[in-house]
């Protein structure tokens, strides 16, 4: 049977040497010695076979010879220093060099070294959007000076007894375990930060948000997001829609207040102004009569409701609940708090961010990110929308009202009295406030018109 083969790539002084050391039980080295050339050692797993590992050179000298092994690798960890600009460049070339000499079976995995910094260069975001372009490349995050996230690292390594040096995956738990005692007694755990380290099984903690297919009855497969705590510190939207694939930018269009009051071909205006500049639709999870033009047309449908406040769609009875999660949605967020208390209106604040992180792009090689409009249509039929309309103000969104709720026709009523009074008074300092167009109009030509205008026009934002 053909050995195991795994390597360590990357730039000089990024740390690849460092990781075998700790993995054969060898204290940390502050002093750097460089490698000269590709070096080996074989080890025994626990049906006898044997296993090597390439410690390789990071100079353009040897990348040839480098290059060769990868032909016969089976496991291959392309090593980058967090701190170091051109070593995190550099990684594009040694994927695209590994995937030439790919194989079926390699596993290939992106490794941030040195997480304990406080000079990193190089943030958790820009690396997970660069590994977005290489959906078969896993990437972790480790630092070998604290042991931090080294348990996820040789997990991916099936190696049991070194030789000459020990068992391998013992001297790794026997690190732990001085290093733990080593603490003081009150000394806090360092928390990982990434999607990946949320699954991990050593996470004493229930992970903050999970990703699961949900089936409608009628067959069709829409990604579910549950969410604990939505006011959690250390929640991240941005590793969520990594681990969606969507993260790409996206123009947005986001329905505050909607739910199923017949509008008809309204919907469709809108569903086909979206699919024309490839933006995605908001809602708030239940059935607003959008659904059957979105999936005529291929638009993302993302719902965001809090969990208590919806139903699943139940294919045993003929009745549709109003609540009820609706077909046609691509993705679903349920929210919750601490509390479990959550009710329509407390979302508000999530999903304006939620639009906000889809409207922005990968950070380009000079520093930039790239940001895409977001559009909100207010239509005010779903009580506890003054939260979300509030949140859109305050991101300086442009926002287009439509006739047919009590609040909308006040608007059209008031529309050239700037000072008027509102039976309700929030949503008049609102009006006052923000950057409002109003659209008297159901008609889809007209619908479509003003969507396009502002994803592709405005200036607000």
């Amino acid at each position: 049977m053909e050995n195991q083969q795994i390597a360590f790539v990357g730039d000089p002084e990024v740390g690849k040497t460092s990781i075998i050391k700790y993995l054969k039980g060898l204290e940390f080295d502050e002093d750097y010695s460089p490698t000269e050339q590709i070096e080996s050692i074989d080890v025994t797993i626990q049906n006898n076979e044997t296993i090597t590992i390439y410690d390789t050179p990071g100079n353009v000298a040897e990348r040839k010879q480098v290059i060769e092994i990868l032909k016969n690798i089976h496991i291959v960890f392309v090593c980058f220093d967090v701190e170091n600009i051109d070593s995190f460049d550099s990684t594009l070339q040694w994927l695209d060099d590994i995937k030439k000499q790919i194989n079926n079976s390699m596993q290939v995995c992106l490794v941030a070294c040195k997480i304990d910094s406080n000079n990193r260069q190089i943030s958790q975001e820009q690396a997970f959007e660069f590994i977005n372009d290489y959906p078969n490349v896993e990437y972790l995050e480790v630092s070998v000076k604290t042991g931090e996230n080294m348990d996820m690292l040789i997990d991916k390594i099936p190696i049991t007894t070194p030789q000459g040096d020990g068992d391998l995956q013992q001297s790794y738990r026997t690190q732990q375990s001085n290093k733990q005692s080593e603490k003081p007694p009150h000394s806090p755990e360092r928390q990982s930060q990434t999607y990946k380290s949320q699954t991990s099984l050593l996470n004493k903690e229930e992970p903050l948000w999970k990703v699961y297919d949900f089936l409608f009855p009628t067959g069709r497969v829409a990604k579910l997001v549950k969410i604990s705590d939505i006011n959690a510190k250390n929640l991240s939207i941005q590793d969520i829609l990594f681990k969606l694939q969507l993260n790409q930018c996206y123009p947005v269009v986001n329905l505050i207040g909607a739910k199923e009051t017949n509008k008809g071909k309204f919907y469709a205006g809108i569903a086909r102004a979206c699919f024309n500049t490839d933006a995605v639709i908001v809602d708030s999870g239940i059935s607003t009569g959008i659904e059957k033009y979105v999936i005529r047309r291929g638009v993302k449908l993302i719902g965001v409701a809090p969990e208590q406040e919806v139903k699943y769609p139940n294919q045993t009875t003929g009745f549709i609940d109003p609540y009820e999660i609706s077909n046609g949605h691509t993705h679903i967020f349920l929210l919750n708090n601490k509390e479990k208390m959550m009710v329509f209106g407390l979302e508000g604040v999530f999903k304006i961010n939620l639009c906000k992180k889809l409207a922005e792009g990968k950070i380009g090689k000079n520093g930039q990110r790239e940001s895409l409009k977001v559009v909100h249509i207010l239509l005010g039929e779903q009580e506890g929308f003054l939260n979300e309309l509030q949140q859109a103000v305050m991101a300086n969104h442009p926002i287009i009202v439509i006739k047919g709720s009590p609040l909308c026709d006040q608007f059209f009523q008031n529309y050239n009295n700037p000072h008027a009074n509102y039976s309700n008074a929030s949503f008049g300092q609102l009006i006052r406030k923000g950057h409002f167009y109003g659209l008297n109009s159901l008609d889809s030509e007209d619908i479509a018109q003003y969507v396009h205008f502002f994803l592709t026009v405005t200036p607000f934002n």
